[in-house]
């Protein structure tokens, strides 16, 4: 029994409408015991990068972080919490070996993803937007931190309260941050100054 290309091409059509997500990089296939041998292998390489950063050797732990993130994308999904994680993980430690470009890509990638998938209420999509802040404070990019921060503290106090933890730090990070400087006047030209 064959399906009839333009069945499938409305059924597509259907589903794209219909708001269905339809991902390039699905989750692998669930086999018992393959799926969960590997499951475990990730929690192991997770342990491991995990360790290493705890114990001030960031270095040592971004090959495990590395393969925890490939091997959580192909079990779950890019999307799914588990290689959110993954993607942090390794953001911090590529971060503290100085390699802020990579760990500022996925920084954006876990607090994108969990702001599209379960709203900027939720815990760890805030979670993931203080670690953004903090990325771009500790580079003392603060064109960058500024609007994060702004929407971190109105997002909070929404959320938490006004004098939550999570407020107050963003508070006290908004007055650390520097004022932006006013445009430049522009000098009127003299009078008596002949125009070029």
């Amino acid at each position: 029994m064959s399906i009839h290309p333009i069945r499938a091409c409305l059924c597509l059509s259907i589903a794209l409408l219909s708001g269905w997500a339809i991902s390039a990089r699905a989750q692998a296939p669930y086999i018992p015991d393959v799926t969960e041998a590997r499951e475990k292998e990730w929690r192991a390489l997770v342990a491991t990068a995990q360790e290493a950063y705890a114990s001030g050797r960031a270095a040592d732990g971004v090959d495990p972080a590395r393969k925890a993130l490939a091997l959580s994308e192909e079990l779950f999904g890019p999307d799914d919490p588990r290689a959110l994680i993954s993607a942090n993980d390794l953001a911090l430690q590529l971060e503290a070996i100085g390699r802020f470009q990579e760990s500022e890509q996925l920084l954006r990638r876990v607090f994108d993803s969990y702001a599209r998938t379960r709203g900027e209420d939720d815990p760890s999509c805030q979670m993931a937007l203080e670690n953004l802040v903090d990325f771009y404070v500790a580079r003392n990019r603060f064109d960058a931190a500024r609007p994060l921060v702004e929407y971190a503290l109105a997002t909070f106090r929404r959320t938490t309260g006004g004098r939550s933890e999570r407020s107050m730090r963003m508070e006290a990070i908004l007055a650390y941050l520097p004022t932006e400087k006013p445009a430049a006047a522009v000098a009127e030209r003299p009078a008596d100054m002949p125009e070029r």
